[in-house]
C-alpha cells in the first residue's frame, strides 16, 4: 500500500471512530438521569407542556421509577398485578406543575364494556404539606388527600365532543337503530324519566358526566369509602397511547387555595401514582398503587 493509500486508510478509521463516539455521546444526551429517591420538577421559563408528553423539554428531566403494588386493603380488591412501573417526570413555572406519567399497557382501552374499563391513571397529593403524612391509601379520617384524575373514556368523550360526533351507543353499535332514550323526554315528563331511566344522572352523579376540565377531574378523599369530588375543579390532563405505552400529563396549579393541597417550591412534599387497566377490568379500588414518593419543585 502506497503511503497516499495508507494515510487515506488511516483517515477513513478516525472518522468512523469518531462518528461512533458522537453517537455515543448523542445516545446518553437523550438517556433521561433517573433519580429513585424522588420525583424533581425543574423549573422552566417557557410554556409548561401541559397537554403535550411529546414535547422535547420532557427528554431533560430526570425520571423517577415509581413502583407499584396491588390495592389489597379494601374491598373490592384487585388480586391479580397489573402494571407496575410508571414513569415519572415533572416540571413546573412557578404558578402550575406538569407531571409526564408514562406505563406500558398492551391496549388502549377507551370505551368501557362488558367486563373492560377505560384506562386511567392519578396523582395523589397530601392536603396539608410535611412530613407528617396521611395514609397513602386514599388518606384518613382528619387528614385528607387532594387526587388528579385522568381517564381516557373522558378523554375520548372531549374528542368526540370537539369533533361534533354522535352519540357513544352508534360507536359500540353501528347497526343500532335509536329512536330516542326515554331520559332526554321534553317538558315536564324529563325529570321524571330521568329518575325511572337514569338514577345516577338524576341524583348528580359526578361519574355519569365528563369533568369540566376536560379529562381530569379532582376528588377529594379521607380514606376509602368516602371520595367525591372536590370543590375546586383546577386540573388538565391529555394522554397518548402508542406502542403499547400510555404516555399522560396531568397538570395542576401549585397554590390554589387550601382546598387543592398546594405546593411550595423548594419544600419537600410527597405524591402517590395509581393506574387502572381497562383491559384487566380495573375499576373503582380495583386499581394499582404506590406508596408516598417525595416530590420537590425547584425554587427560583
Amino acid at each position: 500500500m502506497s503511503p497516499r493509500a495508507r494515510a487515506a486508510t488511516t483517515d477513513t478509521r478516525r472518522a468512523a471512530a469518531a462518528a461512533v463516539v458522537l453517537l455515543a455521546l448523542s445516545s446518553c444526551a437523550r438517556e433521561p438521569a433517573v433519580d429513585t429517591t424522588r420525583v424533581s420538577a425543574r423549573r422552566m421559563q417557557a410554556p409548561l407542556p401541559a397537554q403535550d408528553p411529546d414535547a422535547p423539554v420532557w427528554r431533560d428531566q430526570p425520571e423517577h421509577p415509581a413502583r407499584l403494588m396491588v390495592q389489597d386493603l379494601t374491598e373490592p380488591r384487585l388480586s391479580t398485578p397489573g402494571v407496575e412501573l410508571v414513569r415519572v417526570r415533572a416540571v413546573h413555572d412557578g404558578t402550575a406543575v406538569a407531571f409526564r406519567l408514562e406505563w406500558d399497557d398492551r391496549t388502549e382501552d377507551l370505551i368501557p364494556e362488558s367486563g373492560r374499563s377505560a384506562d386511567a391513571v392519578a396523582l395523589q397529593f397530601p392536603l396539608e404539606s410535611g412530613a407528617d403524612v396521611p395514609d397513602p391509601a386514599m388518606g384518613q379520617a382528619g387528614k385528607g388527600v387532594r387526587i388528579w384524575y385522568w381517564k381516557a373514556v373522558w378523554q375520548d368523550d372531549e374528542r368526540r365532543a370537539g369533533a361534533g360526533q354522535g352519540d357513544r351507543i352508534a360507536t359500540l353499535y353501528p347497526r343500532a337503530s335509536i329512536d330516542h332514550y326515554p331520559y332526554e323526554a321534553g317538558g315536564t315528563a324529563r325529570p321524571e324519566m330521568e329518575r325511572r331511566y337514569a338514577p345516577a344522572r338524576a341524583t348528580g352523579n359526578p361519574i355519569t358526566v365528563r369533568p369540566q376540565g376536560g379529562a381530569v377531574q379532582v376528588l377529594a378523599a379521607e380514606g376509602f369509602g368516602n371520595t367525591g369530588p372536590a370543590s375546586t375543579q383546577q386540573g388538565t390532563g391529555f394522554g397518548r397511547w402508542r406502542e403499547s405505552r400510555w404516555a399522560t400529563v396531568i397538570a395542576r396549579p401549585i397554590d390554589a387555595g387550601p382546598d387543592l393541597a398546594p405546593l411550595r417550591p423548594g419544600v419537600r412534599t410527597y405524591l402517590a401514582v395509581a393506574v387502572w387497566d381497562g383491559a384487566a377490568g380495573h375499576t373503582g379500588s380495583r386499581k394499582m398503587r404506590s406508596g408516598w414518593i417525595p416530590l420537590v419543585l425547584e425554587a427560583p
